[in-house]
């Protein structure tokens, strides 16, 4: 609506139409962001162990160095969050003979936690999702190249903001 009232989905009571695009797009994503961590306070598990958990959805146990990589996060960080994780119970450390580093797997009560919060979270998109009707395809799509867009931006400006040191 133009008149400055309530658009549908906006709590604020502000109209966010006037705002540039940039802005509008931050607005709604900040939203999201709320009522995603709204949901996540509804769950067994915390963010950093749903993303453990769903590297290693797959079946295949990976190492220290393959989730950081895999997270794009430092070895260190990864580690206390394994830590953490395997003091809940949802992970659990091995070795395999003829692999020098130890590899990291859910315990079957993370399998358990991680499929019932996602269950949970899944079943809140879907809502919404069905919530947008006929819309729904068309939405995802878009969405879909908005992320790789997204995605294509970021990559360019860190690279160029946070360029590498040759040789390490």
């Amino acid at each position: 609506m133009s008149d400055g009232t309530k658009q549908s989905g906006d709590r604020t009571g502000l109209d966010r139409t006037g705002l540039p695009r940039d802005r509008r797009v931050a607005s709604e994503l900040l939203k999201l962001d709320r009522q995603r961590y709204a949901v996540e306070q509804h769950t067994m598990l915390s963010i950093a162990e749903i993303r453990l958990l769903w590297m290693l959805s797959d079946g295949q146990p990976r190492s220290l160095r393959e989730l950081a990589t895999a997270l794009h996060l430092e070895q260190s960080t990864v580690n206390r969050q394994v830590n953490a994780a395997i003091d809940a119970g949802y992970l659990y450390r091995f070795t395999e003979q003829g692999r020098s580093s130890g590899l990291i797997a859910p315990t079957p009560e993370g399998h358990r936690r991680f499929t019932e919060d996602t269950e949970f979270t899944l079943h809140i998109y879907k809502r919404a999702l069905d919530g947008l009707g006929d819309q729904a395809q068309t939405f995802l799509e878009q969405l879909e190249t908005f992320v790789t867009a997204y995605t294509d931006a970021a990559e360019r400006a860190t690279a160029i903001s946070c360029p590498q040191a040759e040789g390490g």
